[in-house]
């Protein structure tokens, strides 16, 4: 049976999704061709219609999930003033919620300790999905006049990555979440954002 090309893309963003899904769960080194093809309803054979090696399929999730988290901030920041809209992604970042679901969470979190290990092509789409929330948040600290906003922002990102990272691996859940409240009001504080 033949396949439009929009069934094909439509196609190959569920395989990126999902592998997506998957490797900020488990890893990229615990993801299976097979079990992820099989997820999306195809075979194994039919991974290499999309993609030249299972190293650019993790290339290409990890563009994705930074889309993503883009996606998350511009949420925060639709229809708001620049301060609220940032306080309101600091809050969704440094949530409960957020540290929960490893699946849906910022890549820079989940693929922080793995990252070095991995392929060129993957650490480049890294390296750029880091400057990319690093820019955002630099953005909105020029609007709000904030001093060195580019520095401020890769801080800022940094302790919230480290938060969540920390509020994951501890096992006490109280612990976990003074962790990430913590954190939330460092970083609401250095920025001059309502608490």
């Amino acid at each position: 049976m033949r396949y439009d090309t929009e069934h094909k893309q439509r196609t190959h963003e569920k395989v990126v999704h999902e592998a997506a899904s998957a490797i900020r769960e488990h890893g990229p080194d615990k993801i299976g061709i097979a079990d992820l093809m099989s997820k999306v309803g195809l075979t194994h054979g039919g991974f290499y219609a999309h993609f030249k090696s299972k190293d650019s399929l993790v290339a290409e999730a990890i563009a994705h999930m930074f889309d993503d988290r883009l996606a998350v901030f511009q949420k925060c920041m639709a229809g708001v003033e620049p301060a609220e809209g940032l306080a309101r992604y600091v809050d969704v970042y440094l949530s409960a919620r957020h540290r929960d679901r490893r699946d849906k969470g910022c890549p820079v979190v989940a693929l922080s300790g793995d990252i070095a290990r991995m392929p060129a092509a993957a650490r480049k789409r890294f390296e750029a999905g880091v400057q990319r929330l690093t820019d955002m948040l630099a953005d909105v600290l020029k609007v709000l006049h904030k001093p060195q906003p580019e520095m401020l922002a890769a801080s800022v990102l940094a302790e919230m990555v480290g938060a969540v990272a920390i509020a994951r691996a501890v096992s006490d859940a109280d612990y976990s979440g003074r962790i990430l409240d913590t954190a939330r009001a460092s970083v609401k504080g250095r920025i001059g954002l309502p608490a």
